[in-house]
């Protein structure tokens, strides 16, 4: 079976005999309180794309989403469609999907008569055969809904709930689609492990599964009751379709640093996308984990679910060196890094249980990959989690020089150092000593109502006499102002132990580490004041850093005492 015909195959509940359109919503000149409204996809016309309104009622946020409206003949030329299109399909059919549909539906025009309504609504049509044969369904907007964070189901007969990146204030806001029953969740369910190429069955009724495309979805699901009451749920995590870029996550703030160069500030007032004023962090904060990525280190990103520590774990990888190599391993494939990076990534493997006795065997789990990825010859070596186990190859991997970065389930640098020094966890002292820093991720509250991460703080590991170890605070995070603190280059190097450390080890001066954190600041708030956040022109300004740095020999721009 071809991948397209397999891509149109049936389910329990197929939406061949009959989905169920999203409900219709009032025209929009009769909805009140629209805060925004917007196509999915992106510049579809209103004949091939959904149209989204985020409505603020009293408070609280509502997604209501408009699907193409169809006159009573296109719905009968529609049904007439659905019921033929899985027997039209070439056993070996290929190419994309949507062309395959589009040839049939000209073949179908032509032999059912139906030519005028089909080129009169081609668009149309189309749209609504790809969504459910294709697509996801009732909730196929959502899922092309790049402003989407989180999609979330917890019974059939609740409404689909979403977490909105523009609105993060409303948290989880109800939308106006439900399923119509038990089985067709079921059945959506089914769908999601068909896609991701894998089974769900009442006999294995949980799914983790990830779903490549654009941008990929994280898919966590239970089918029927038999470990979910009172049915089938899901929640899919979806990734934007482009990396964020650390330029992004960096505040829109005037930037002090490029006077130190001799250089003009950028204009604060010049343009800036909002839908990309993260400010996670500050520019500052940005320079200190690209400096640290240049040389030997090891940093821990930690904080709660869904903090936004892979998002920083990321972005901050991104901003190697291109001379680098850098290996990851993940559970589930969630870093993305940009194409000019020499990059291995590594990905677990697992057997359900049940399956037979034997199937244990054939896993890959986090420490199998590990002690692979020391064998690629990894300048960095990344792991998405470490919660287990697979810490103890972490740790050889620290104690053998190499640099590393993974992220931790822990609130603060305190919890997170008890967590690695407490089975299942298995760092020793010695091991926690060499650690580099830790940046700690939170959500947090502004005093508007909106929900927004932060790095609320990043500490260092300073190694104490009697083998011990102190943790020493380098950025804080003030929640009053919405601000991060130390602001100059000079007051990092008077908090860091590690950037001293490092000065020290290779002979360079005070000044010149502090140069080279303007430096790099300076360029991280040019790419910001020109509103070039894209992964693209953060490659290129990297890129350029480091021929330049090349360029200045043996230290570059930190130079030597």
């Amino acid at each position: 079976m071809s991948k397209v015909r397999q891509l149109f195959r049936r389910e329990d509940d197929s939406p061949g005999k009959g989905a169920e359109q999203a409900p219709a919503v009032e025209p929009p000149e009769q909805i009140a309180g629209v805060v925004d409204t917007y196509r999915v996809p992106a510049g579809g016309g209103p004949e091939a794309s959904a149209e989204v309104f985020v409505v603020d009622e009293d408070g609280a946020g509502r997604y209501l989403v408009r699907v193409p409206k169809l006159s009573e003949e296109e719905a009968r030329t529609l049904e007439l469609l659905k019921l033929n299109l899985l027997d039209s399909i070439p056993a070996d059919a290929k190419g994309e999907p949507r062309d395959v549909v589009a040839d049939y539906v000209w073949k179908t025009s032509e032999a059912a008569g139906l030519a005028d309504v089909i080129h009169e609504s081609q668009d149309k049509l189309l749209y609504f055969l790809m969504r459910d044969f294709a697509g996801f369904w009732e909730v196929d907007p959502l899922m092309n809904d790049d402003n989407l964070e989180e999609i979330s189901v917890c019974r059939f007969d609740r409404p689909v709930r979403v977490l909105h990146r523009k609105f993060s204030e409303y948290m989880f806001m109800q939308t106006d689609i439900t399923y119509p029953s038990e089985e067709r969740l079921q059945a959506f369910v089914r769908r999601l492990a068909q896609l991701g190429g894998t089974t769900v069955s009442l006999a294995q009724p949980s799914l983790e599964v990830t779903l490549h495309g654009q941008s990929d979805r994280r898919v966590t699901a239970t089918l029927g009751d038999e470990i979910s009451r009172p049915g089938s749920s899901y929640a899919i995590r979806k990734q934007r379709e482009s990396p964020i870029t650390l330029a992004q996550l960096a505040a829109p703030e005037r930037a002090r640093w490029p006077a130190l160069l001799g250089q003009a500030a950028p204009d604060p007032t010049s343009p800036y996308d909002e839908v990309h004023s993260h400010k996670t962090l500050s520019v500052l904060m940005a320079a200190y984990f690209w400096l640290l990525l240049e040389r030997t280190s090891n940093v821990l990103i930690a904080g709660e679910t869904n903090s936004g520590k892979t998002t920083l774990m990321n972005s901050i990888l991104a901003l190697s060196n291109p001379k680098y190599k850098i290996v990851t391993a993940e559970d589930v494939l969630e870093i993305n890094l940009p194409d000019h990076l020499h990059w291995q990534r590594l990905k677990t493997r697992s057997y359900r249980a049940g399956l037979s006795p034997v199937s244990g065997r054939y896993e890959y789990g986090l420490p199998e990959l590990l002690k692979i990825a020391l064998r690629f010859s990894p300048t960095i070596l990344s792991l998405g989690e470490m919660r287990g186990e697979e810490s103890e190859t972490v740790a050889a991997a620290i104690t053998l020089g190499f640099s590393t970065m993974t992220t931790v389930h822990a609130e603060s640098a305190e919890r997170c150092v008890q967590r690695l020094t407490t089975p299942p966890m298995r760092f020793s002292e010695g091991h926690v000593r060499d650690i580099s820093a830790i940046a700690t991720m939170r959500k947090v509250v502004l005093q508007d109502g909106r929900v927004v991460r932060r790095v609320v703080s990043v500490d260092e590991v300073k190694p104490s006499a009697g083998y011990g170890h102190e943790t020493v605070n380098v950025f804080r995070y003030d929640p009053a102002t919405d601000s991060f603190s130390p602001t100059t280059p000079a007051e990092v190097l008077d908090r860091s132990y590690r950037l001293n450390e490092i000065a020290e080890s290779f002979g360079w001066t005070p000044a010149a580490v502090q140069g080279s954190l303007a430096i790099r600041a300076a360029r991280m708030a040019g790419l910001i004041a020109g509103g070039e956040l894209d992964p693209r022109a953060l490659s290129k300004m990297v890129k350029e850093f480091a021929v330049d740095e090349s360029k200045r020999g043996a230290g570059g721009a930190w130079g030597r005492a």
